[in-house]
């Protein structure tokens, strides 16, 4: 994947080719390509076991890949992290770390600080910026243990937008979390991709991606389908990408909801 000879790769905010990465002898992700567009918001999906995290880990140097290039903005991952933000699976996280609301966010500013640099004030006031744009300022210093799911998972995004990174990854950003934090955190992810953002969620609520998503990128283990939602995201590219598991009336409550509450109705 030569960046310089490609313009879609040079200015995609994350493009993968031939991207391998194996446990043992079975593959977990399989020659994957994949060119993320600049500012679009993308859904990752695929069935359990289809390789949606590993792809993410793959690609930002977290699990080791077999094979295959990753570019972010053209370059090396390694020469453009601190232009990606992360926001891992919450069953990923240690919750009892001895850590405030407060201390969790401001870890995201520390990649931007010398290590004989302290934390000053405007550090504490754009972690706090950060948690009042989720709505959790009021719990700065309560530990990061004893919030709900959906807090801790507020929480963790509030580190990602401190960071004001080009391109957000986030695995699974609302499993488990109650509707109205599922409603709080769309919102903060459509606002970004307003201002230019590029966003990439692992997601497996098949009901919502034509809401959510401009994007969608559909594997298991192997690419599927991708490209803009009304393109990609279609009957034939879910019942390949589900092995056929999905019935009719499932697709149909998918790919045509509103005609399908009609006809209910």
């Amino acid at each position: 994947m030569n960046a310089a000879l490609d313009p879609e790769i040079a200015v995609s905010p994350l493009a993968v080719h031939g991207l391998t990465v194996s446990y043992g002898r079975k593959p977990a992700v399989y020659s994957v390509d994949f060119v993320t567009p600049p500012g679009s918001m993308t859904a990752i999906i695929g069935p359990n076991g289809a390789g949606k995290s590993t792809l993410l880990k793959a690609a930002l140097g977290i699990t080791r890949r077999l094979s295959g290039d990753v570019r972010v903005f053209g370059k090396p991952y390694a020469e453009q992290s601190r232009h990606v933000a992360y926001v891992p699976q919450r069953s990923s996280v240690d919750w009892d770390f001895p850590a405030t609301v407060l201390d969790v966010v401001m870890m995201g500013l520390y990649r931007d600080l010398r290590w004989w640099q302290l934390t000053r004030r405007r550090h504490r006031e754009q972690a706090m910026q950060s948690l009042s744009r989720v709505g959790m300022e009021a719990f700065a210093e309560r530990q990061i243990g004893q919030l709900s799911g959906g807090q801790q998972q507020r929480v963790f995004l509030a580190r990602a937008l401190v960071q004001d990174a080009e391109l957000m990854i986030l695995d699974e950003p609302f499993a488990g979390v109650d509707a109205a934090t599922e409603k709080a955190i769309v919102e903060v992810l459509k606002s970004l991709k307003a201002r230019g953002k590029t966003l990439l969620c692992v997601h497996h609520d098949l009901a919502t991606v034509r809401d959510y998503f401009d994007h969608v990128l559909l594997i298991n283990v192997r690419r599927v389908a991708a490209g803009p939602v009304h393109q990609a995201f279609s009957s034939a590219a879910l019942q390949e990408a589900y092995g056929g598991r999905l019935s009719d009336v499932q697709l149909a409550r998918i790919i045509c909801p509103a005609a399908h509450l009609t006809q209910r109705a």
